[in-house]
């Protein structure tokens, strides 16, 4: 009896042991992986190579969505970990949806399962910015860094078209969080029928520590809506 015990033990032993096979999103295969240390945007993980145990890094834009999974990528998590660093950065209008293409971003979130990230933005607020500082267009930084990988991102521009997002936009470009200033963003359904949260700029003296705090309870917000939503399902 005593033997079996042992022979059952050594069994479960090799099974929590066992090394997994990763291969990346650009073919790379990489046998036996072991020793997995996750980070914000990547894993670093040993594996078996010609010559023995080596160790790689891996991004988890480059793992399949099972894979990124079973680590606990959270695309939130990775936001907050570039937008720390503070790297300048060149944005244009075209690194988000426009509202004129609406239907391809909500068929992009769709595709994804995302919730659309409407954000309000001046003309001014386009150039040369770093996601941490002050003023409208590193504020902007700010926002496209941490969400841009969660969401599906819309940019709204205050010049002209306020008047033409949906209804569930409206409630939170114009809501009791909103502030009077800008940029700001509204979260909605992938079919922008559902209001979910508004995220504020966090005041005047916005910096990107301000943000980070606005951000993660507003975070959190959104998390508790898809949570709620696949509980109904």
């Amino acid at each position: 009896m005593k033997y079996r015990c042992l022979l059952i033990a050594a069994g479960l032993a090799l099974m929590t042991c066992r090394a997994d096979d990763i291969t990346t999103l650009d073919g790379k295969k990489y046998e036996d992986v072991t020793d997995v240390k996750k980070l914000p945007d990547c894993i670093l993980f040993s594996h078996t190579t010609t010559n023995g145990v080596s160790r790689a890094k891996v991004l988890f834009s480059n793992l399949p969505d099972d894979l990124a999974q079973k680590y606990h990528y959270d695309p939130y998590e990775e936001g907050f970990y570039i937008a720390r660093q503070n790297r300048p950065m060149i944005l244009g209008l075209n690194r988000a949806f426009r509202l004129a293409d609406l239907e391809a971003a909500k068929k992009k979130a769709k595709a994804e399962k995302k919730p659309i990230g409407f954000i309000m933005v001046w003309d001014s607020f386009f150039g040369q910015v770093e996601p941490m500082g002050q003023g409208g267009g590193n504020a902007l930084a700010g926002f496209y860094t941490v969400f841009n990988k969660a969401l599906v991102l819309v940019f709204v521009r205050h010049e002209s078209e306020l008047d033409k997002v949906p209804d569930a936009v409206k409630k939170g470009f114009f809501g009791p969080d909103e502030g009077g200033w800008a940029p700001n963003m509204a979260v909605v359904t992938e079919d922008c029928s559902q209001f979910i949260c508004e995220i504020p700029l966090g005041g005047e003296h916005s910096n990107g520590m301000i943000r980070e705090q606005v951000f993660k309870a507003k975070i959190a917000e959104i998390k508790r809506f898809q949570e709620d939503r696949k509980a109904a399902k």
